[in-house]
């Protein structure tokens, strides 16, 4: 069985961005709505509530996993599971609804992924679960408390985008996002995936903080952060009285 698809959030040092993304996710199809993708999403997610339209066939989001909490592996420091907890709790509520929605499919560890990025979450794996690792120290150390923020929700924002959003929905966010210039590496600017450029806006949306002084991803621009979230807002009010 192939490996699933890898995202990775690369880490910016000071003249070169040194990864890139290891899968390249197709959205869109034209299946039936109830046919599920390579990654196991119907209409763009892999989960259902009974308030998100365009993902009927998929599978329901049980009460006992949204009621689940973060899975820390054993290995976490106590000083990355502190910044784990403090990005959650200074994120902005309606991010803190999304991300309480599927926090119980992720499983966190700590470390350096591979190639050099500072991130890493898998999606499209069988269990269904969210392998994510994150550079928690190597990132603290460059960029503080503020930079370990940016990197946990970007990270999580992978799973909220693939676990519960609908075509239509990442369709009307991507839109409003500001074209990069250039394209480092054939991932940075103009250049990066769709997928890059949710997490990285999400991020920024969730913290209130479009990254100034923050050398760390995919080089979007920020979109104006309430107007871009408000979609968002309204689909986690929704989510909360599913």
């Amino acid at each position: 069985m192939p490996e699933p698809p890898r995202r990775l959030l690369p880490l910016l040092l000071a003249v070169a961005l040194l990864a890139g993304v290891t899968g390249v996710l197709a959205r869109g199809s034209s299946a039936p709505a109830v046919a599920t993708d390579r990654l196991g999403e119907v209409g763009g997610a892999r989960y259902r509530l009974s308030a998100a339209p365009g993902t009927a066939g998929a599978v329901a989001l049980t009460p006992e996993q949204r009621a689940a909490g973060l899975g820390f592996d054993a290995t976490v420091a106590a000083a990355d599971r502190a910044s784990v907890l403090a990005a959650l709790a200074a994120a902005r509520p309606d991010a803190q609804r999304l991300i309480g929605l599927v926090d119980g499919l992720v499983d966190l560890h700590a470390g350096r992924p591979s190639a050099g990025a500072a991130g890493e979450t898998v999606v499209g794996g069988t269990s269904g679960r969210y392998p994510v690792t994150l550079d928690l120290a190597g990132v603290r150390a460059r960029w503080g408390e503020r930079g370990a923020a940016r990197l946990v929700l970007h990270e999580l924002g992978h799973v909220v985008d693939h676990a519960l959003l609908p075509d239509a929905l990442v369709a009307q966010l991507d839109a409003a996002i500001p074209q990069g210039l250039g394209c480092d590496r054939g991932i940075g600017g103009a250049c990066a995936s769709r997928e890059e450029r949710f997490a990285e806006s999400f991020a920024k949306w969730a913290t209130n903080d479009i990254g100034v002084n923050i050398d760390l991803g995919y080089q979007v621009p920020p979109p104006s952060l309430a107007t871009w979230g408000a979609p968002l807002t309204a689909f986690a009010q929704a989510a909360a009285g599913s």
